[in-house]
């Protein structure tokens, strides 16, 4: 059995750090218990990936800090595809079809923007009042459930914080219609040298090197795994 703390988010949970005021073992532990509690979500990522929604420039004001964090944990070993399709184009659900996106995670201020263009089957996930609970639906009104996430204290992780990361899929990012998979591996070797802007190639696949949404992924990494606390303000937007 592969050490938990190579992946990502498992690593952030060990570190004791906080994110928008919350331990990020708490949220860490919101993701796992969201795919306990929610079997149709888990069918609908049964062999595919997990989309975040994200918004098409950084918004003025803060975005809940934890939730993009949520959204890894339940994502549990799939790649995590960052969408930010301008909104009205249509080109989301054939993004959704093309990286195999089985469920959509986002809150309610960045759906809104592209509520028209989701898949009407698409399951979606509102991670708004996450770490307490998460709303599953759907456009076509199949799903329409409130998913108590809980009262729990986080996950507690033991193990060796400089573990390898797994060298498999953690991150996949589109840009100037090229796809970039960033491993586990990749993502902690970045966060824990401090290097937002270098990602090994040995360790990823087609990395962009100049991302600002990963360059701002890594730097708040870098400060959960160091038992950081990281506010709302400077947290990654969703």
């Amino acid at each position: 059995m592969p050490d938990p703390l190579a992946l990502v988010p498992f690593a952030i949970a060990a570190g004791g750090g906080r994110l928008g005021g919350i331990p990020a073992s708490q949220l860490v532990a919101a993701g796992v218990t969201l795919l306990q509690r929610a079997a149709p979500l888990v069918r609908a990522l049964a062999g595919r990936r997990a989309g975040v929604l994200l918004p098409p420039t950084t918004p003025t004001h803060a975005q809940p800090g934890g939730a993009w964090l949520v959204a890894l944990a339940a994502s549990d070993g799939r790649g995590m595809v960052l969408l930010s399709p301008p909104p009205g184009d249509r080109r989301l659900d054939s993004l959704c079809e093309t990286h195999h996106i089985g469920a959509l995670f986002t809150t309610r201020h960045t759906l809104a923007a592209w509520q028209a263009d989701v898949p009407s089957t698409m399951p979606v996930v509102l991670l708004d009042d996450a770490p307490h609970s998460a709303h599953l639906q759907s456009a076509d009104g199949t799903l329409d459930r409130v998913i108590d996430l809980g009262t729990h204290f986080g996950i507690p992780v033991e193990g060796d914080p400089a573990v390898e990361g797994a060298n498999e899929e953690c991150l996949v990012l589109i840009e100037d219609n090229t796809t970039h998979i960033v491993t586990h591996r990749a993502l902690l070797h970045a966060a824990r040298t401090r290097q937002p802007t270098l990602v090994a190639d040995a360790m990823v696949v087609s990395a962009p090197r100049t991302s600002a949404r990963l360059r701002a992924i890594i730097a708040e990494l870098s400060a959960l795994l160091d038992g950081g606390h990281v506010t709302e303000a400077t947290s990654v937007p969703m």
